[in-house]
């Protein structure tokens, strides 16, 4: 359950990289400009997401 809880804590990290700060670039180079509020939006998000894979690795070690 370790090697798990491990692998989720990498994918976290890596989703909140691809999200919060190569999603928004990516998008802006296409031509969709990004309001400040929808910046911190992805960026919440990615955070949210590290949280929430947080929160299911201590969940799958307890077990």
């Amino acid at each position: 359950m370790e090697v798990l809880a491990v692998v989720l804590i990498a994918l976290g990290i890596i989703a909140v990289r691809v999200i919060s700060f190569f999603y928004p670039d990516w998008k802006a180079i296409k031509g969709e400009p990004l309001s400040e509020r929808k910046h911190w939006g992805y960026s919440l998000l990615g955070i949210g997401i590290l949280l929430l894979m947080y929160l299911l690795s201590q969940f799958l070690i307890r077990i």
